[in-house]
């Protein structure tokens, strides 16, 4: 486990090397400040557009950083032929593996808390005062961070045995299918073709279900109410976990079959 955590930890030092990343992060400061462009609204109107703005810029800027780290970091060590010293030091492929994976989620975590920390921030310099609202908003924060966490585990499966731009397109399609897991669900129900049947109940449970961590309305909107956050929270995190460690073994499978 030692040596994931080096590998981790060298990751993390890559990845917060590259100006792309960076400039992603300072794109996503950037919209949060625009977010104070919209004087033109009542008060409250305005405080609850800057909220949602705010979370789905935070969400659209993770999400670029998670596919762009994510699914390079296997192909860039192949391509470098750096994996083949690794590989050849008593360092197993599963430690690799592991290494890389928290390695990205780690610099998905600092990326999207520092963008977290200035939201809030921007939160409190607009109603000009800190309260329960705006810490709320970082569950919204944690919720994105647990579906690029699980989006990252998707690339990095992927990335085991598919080129990087087939993975780009495949990892983004499997987010926008598995937002819209709910839809796929009524087509399940509503068609009459037993084939087309079969077809939306497999991608219903297979694609993860990246709607549940779409937890934006219960903080925005003060009429849309949760019967148990804590336990929806709770229950979001423990299947972003789950979900992740199932596609990490299959990589680790995949990963242990193949010629590098």
């Amino acid at each position: 486990m030692n040596t994931a955590i080096v590998i981790a930890r060298n990751t993390i030092s890559e990845a917060m090397r590259k100006k792309i990343l960076n400039a992603f992060l300072m794109v996503g400061f950037a919209m949060l400040v625009l977010t104070f462009a919209f004087q033109q609204f009542a008060p409250r109107q305005e405080l609850t557009l800057v909220k949602g703005m705010g979370l789905g810029i935070i969400s659209m800027a993770a999400l670029l950083i998670t596919v762009i780290l994510s699914i390079n970091l296997i192909p860039t060590e192949i391509e470098r032929r750096t994996i083949y010293t690794i590989l050849s030091k008593p360092v197993r492929r599963h430690e690799f593996l592991l290494g890389k994976y928290f390695g990205a989620a780690s610099t998905i975590f600092v990326n999207v808390g520092l963008m977290g920390i200035a939201f809030v921030f921007a939160i409190i310099l607009k109603q000009r005062g800190l309260d329960v609202g705006a810490l709320n908003m970082l569950k919204g924060v944690w919720m994105i961070y647990c579906q690029m966490a699980l989006l990252s585990a998707v690339a990095i499966f992927f990335s085991t045995f598919l080129s990087p731009l087939v993975n780009f397109f495949l990892t983004f399609s499997l987010f926008i299918i598995g937002n819209l897991s709910s839809f796929t669900m009524d087509l399940a129900k509503n068609t009459q073709n037993v084939l087309a049947k079969g077809f939306f109940t497999i991608v219903h449970y297979v694609v993860p279900n990246f709607g549940n961590f779409n937890y934006t309305n219960p903080l925005v909107q003060v009429n849309v109410q949760v019967k148990s956050e804590a336990a929806l929270l709770t229950q979001n995190t423990i299947y972003a976990v789950v979900y992740a460690t199932v596609l990490l073994i299959l990589s680790i499978l995949v990963f242990d079959r193949r010629e590098v």
